[in-house]
C-alpha cells in the first residue's frame, strides 16, 4: 500500500506544478500599434496556453472557441493525439512580428508530455489573421539561428524567402510531429528525388590487422514521392509519439536559379521504435512563391566510422545538376 500511495505522489507532483501555471498571462511588448489588435492576441494566446494546462490536469483535449480559427484547432488536435502540452510559466513577454499575410510571435515555451525525458521542452509559433485569432502553430527552430538566417539575406527578396523558409521549415517539422501525412505530401513535388542513406559494414578481410580497423560505408537508396509517403504512412502508424528536432539550419540560394535556395539541417528523429541522427538536405523551389515545393530530399547518418560526417560530405545544391525542366511542374 505505502508503494502505491507514493508512486501516485510522484505522478501528481508534475501536475500540481501545472496548476499554479493555469492562468499564464501573455504580452506583446513591441512590434503592434494597434492596441485593440494587441489586445485580442494577447487575450487569444493566454486563453490558448490556459486552456492547453487545464486539459493536461484534467486528461482532456483543450476547449476553445473564437481564439483559433478551423484550421489552428486542427492542428492543435493533430498534435495533441500525439502528445499533450502545458506552458510551464506564468508570464510570457514577446515582440509581435508582421508576415505577408498576418502577424507572428515566437518563443512561446512549452512542455510535450509525451516526450522522452530531456526532451520534452519546445517552443511554439504562433501565426495570427489580421483580426488577432490563431490560425497556425508550428514548433520554433532555434531563436538565435531563426536571427541568424534572416541577418545573411542579400536583397528584400531574398529577405522575404527566407522568412517564408523559416517557416516552411518550422511547418514541415511539425507536420512530423502531428503525422500529418497529407501536409507533408503536399510540399513535395510529384517528381521529387529523395535519398536516403544507410551505414552498412563491409566483410571484414582475413587479415587481423585489417579486421581491426573499422570499414563502414554509406550505401543510398533513391526513392520515388509515392514509395516515400507510402513508407511513412506505415512509420506513422506504427508509433504512438514522433518528436523530430532541427539544429544547424543552413539556407542557401542558388548563384544563378535565385528561385531555388538550399537547405541543410542536422536532424533528430525520436520515436517509440526508433531514434537516429542524421542531415537532411532540401532543395525548396520558389517558382510558385505561395507555394513552394520540396524538388530534393536526402538523409545521411551523421556519423561515419564513429566520426561526424564532415560538411563538404553532406549533400548540398552543388551536388545536383539542376534542369530547368525539373523544377517546372
Amino acid at each position: 500500500m505505502r508503494k502505491l500511495e507514493l508512486s501516485l505522489l510522484f505522478v501528481l507532483i508534475p501536475l500540481f506544478s501545472f496548476a499554479q501555471l493555469e492562468d499564464t498571462k501573455f504580452t506583446i511588448t513591441d512590434g503592434l500599434d494597434n492596441t485593440s489588435l494587441k489586445t485580442a492576441m494577447e487575450h487569444n494566446v493566454s486563453a490558448f496556453l490556459k486552456a492547453c494546462n487545464v486539459a493536461v490536469m484534467e486528461g482532456d483535449k483543450p476547449e476553445m472557441e473564437e481564439e483559433l480559427t478551423d484550421d489552428a484547432k486542427d492542428v492543435l488536435k493533430q498534435m495533441w493525439k500525439t502528445s499533450p502540452m502545458a506552458c510551464p510559466v506564468s508570464t510570457i513577454e514577446e515582440i509581435c512580428l508582421q508576415t505577408s499575410d498576418g502577424y507572428q510571435v515566437r518563443n512561446i515555451p512549452v512542455t510535450m508530455m509525451a516526450a522522452e525525458e530531456g526532451e520534452g521542452e519546445q517552443e511554439l509559433v504562433l501565426h495570427f489573421t489580421s483580426s488577432g485569432a490563431i490560425d497556425n502553430i508550428s514548433i520554433a527552430i532555434e531563436e538565435n539561428k531563426y536571427k541568424e538566417i534572416l541577418s545573411e539575406h542579400e536583397s528584400v527578396e531574398d529577405l522575404y524567402r527566407r522568412q517564408v523558409i523559416i517557416d516552411f521549415v518550422e511547418n514541415y517539422r511539425t507536420a512530423y510531429n502531428r503525422k500529418d501525412l497529407p501536409y507533408i505530401e503536399s510540399v513535395f513535388s510529384d517528381n521529387a528525388l529523395i535519398i536516403t542513406g544507410k551505414v552498412i559494414r563491409e566483410k571484414p578481410k582475413s587479415d587481423y590487422a585489417m579486421r581491426a580497423l573499422s570499414h563502414e560505408k554509406i550505401v543510398y537508396q533513391k526513392r520515388t514521392k509515392k514509395e516515400y509517403i507510402s513508407n511513412l504512412k506505415r512509420v506513422f502508424k506504427s508509433n504512438k509519439y514522433i518528436n523530430v528536432l532541427f539544429d544547424e539550419v543552413e539556407v542557401i540560394q542558388h548563384p544563378k536559379l535565385t528561385d531555388i535556395y538550399g537547405v541543410t539541417l542536422k536532424q533528430e528523429w525520436h520515436s517509440d521504435r526508433y531514434s537516429d541522427v542524421g542531415f537532411v538536405f532540401l532543395m525548396i523551389d520558389f517558382q510558385d512563391e505561395m507555394n513552394p515545393l520540396i524538388q530534393v530530399r536526402t538523409w545521411q547518418p551523421e556519423k561515419l566510422d564513429g566520426k561526424i560526417l564532415a560538411r563538404e560530405e553532406v549533400f548540398n545544391l552543388g551536388d545536383f545538376d539542376i534542369v530547368r525542366s525539373l523544377v517546372d511542374d
